[in-house]
């Protein structure tokens, strides 16, 4: 009589073309393996994003994940940073995601543990597929970590910081992204490390150009993880507070965020005294009243729409420079020696302000970037654009604006603004 068996776990995204060597197997596979048999994960993960210019880390930037699932399609990943928190929740019925405690929107439709760590659909950090893939019960990290390579390769063997034996393997993809991985050296391995160097893929996207001697990797530190034990079903239950406010996707949450925001705190207001600090080192006082029409344009090297505007802003300073306007591209949340390596590399012509403290993001409620404020002579903001329309709208707006403003004139909306 034949023993029925039980039924291996299909893994649902395309097997990687590229084979490792036989001994970079015996060291992935056991891995590998206790994470596609799993039938429970539970995970915390520390990240810590670095930019480093000419060998120097120059800014880092600190996360956490919190992950804990159930086979095949039942988990909950919460991403935590000083800038973003949000939860991703699925039940196996229905997927949930919390943008905040007053702000939550259903997926369209139910993702499995697999599709999540190979493909997901919403901004969980900055690579979060790496750490998926190493903490979902259930999925098949082979996907993740030896598609597209180029080599895969054992480092070392050794003590992992002084204690645990490990192994230390170091890939190469073929489109230039390196990481290495370190997991324990025995029959029951956990990954300890795992550091991505994306700097390559930066360049390779083209969008802007990559200073000499920049730099940015990922390293997550693995504080707690298993494939075993218990978890509770409710960590993968959503409940909405009494305030929660519930959006059709996150397109329409974004959009309802927008007009509210489309009358800024400061339009028609007098702007608050506060001193600029231009990376060439000198100081302007920004507030008292002068005889110069003052273009206040915040950005952030990792902002994509504000690199898009800068080009509008760049040729708008300049050609109404002899005009009796000042623009100031005001970088906010960044070291002066990143920012001042990035502005070299663009080859700008525009003065550039820092912020690396986020002072001036309270004092002008920058909140979100791109962000412009145009203000007149006496002092009162009298245009706030917010986002990126595209180069023509953006630029016929500036000039209709200005226009007005140096001649003594003042803009409807901000005179709306301030009855």
């Amino acid at each position: 009589m034949a023993v029925a068996q039980e039924k291996p776990k299909e893994t649902e995204a395309k097997k990687p073309a590229y084979q490792p060597s036989e001994e970079v197997k015996q060291v992935l596979t056991p891995l590998f393996s206790r994470i596609l048999k799993a039938d429970v994960s539970r995970a915390t993960v520390e990240l810590s994003a670095e930019t480093v210019m000419g060998g120097e880390v120059v800014e880092t930037v600190e996360s956490t994940y919190q992950i804990a699932s159930k086979y095949p399609d039942r988990y909950t990943v919460y991403f935590k940073s000083d800038e973003d928190r949000k939860r991703l929740y699925s039940d196996g019925k229905e997927g949930v995601v919390a943008l905040t405690p007053e702000a939550f929107y259903r997926l369209p439709r139910l993702v499995s543990c697999q599709e999540l760590a190979t493909r997901p659909e919403i901004n969980l950090g900055p690579y979060p597929e790496v750490v998926l893939a190493l903490t979902l019960a259930g999925v098949d990290p082979a996907v993740t970590f030896l598609g597209g390579m180029k080599s895969v390769e054992i480092v070392s063997r050794s003590k992992y910081r002084g204690s645990v034996q490990a192994v230390q393997l170091r890939g190469q993809q073929k489109d230039g992204v390196s990481w290495n991985l370190w997991i324990t050296d025995d029959d029951r391995p956990r990954p300890l490390r795992l550091l991505v160097d994306l700097t390559p893929m930066l360049v390779a996207t083209g969008q802007v150009a990559v200073p000499q001697g920049y730099a940015y990797s990922l390293r997550y530190d693995f504080k707690s993880w298993r494939v075993s034990g218990e978890v509770d079903d409710k960590l993968f239950q959503f409940a909405a507070s009494e305030n929660a406010v519930e959006y059709e996707s996150l397109e329409d949450y974004r959009q309802k965020k927008a007009a509210e925001l489309e009358v800024h705190p400061l339009l028609g207001k007098k702007i608050p005294s506060f001193d600029l600090q231009l990376l060439d080192g000198d100081a302007v006082s920004i507030g008292s009243a002068t005889d110069k029409v003052i273009v206040l344009d915040f950005w952030a090297t990792w902002c994509g729409p504000c690199m898009k505007a800068m080009p509008v802003i760049e040729s708008l300073s300049q050609q109404y420079a002899d005009k009796g306007v000042e623009f100031y591209a005001v970088n906010v949340g960044e070291s002066s020696a990143l920012v001042k390596g990035f502005v070299g590399e663009q080859g700008w012509d525009l003065s550039i302000a820092t912020d690396p403290n986020g002072e001036t993001i309270e004092a002008f409620s920058a909140k979100s970037i791109p962000l412009t404020l145009l203000i007149a002579p006496t002092g009162i903001v009298e245009a706030v654009h917010q986002g990126f329309p595209g180069p023509d709208e953006l630029n016929k707006q500036f000039r209709d604006e200005l226009d007005v403003l140096i001649k003594g004139g003042r803009i409807a909306s901000s005179d709306a603004a301030d009855n």
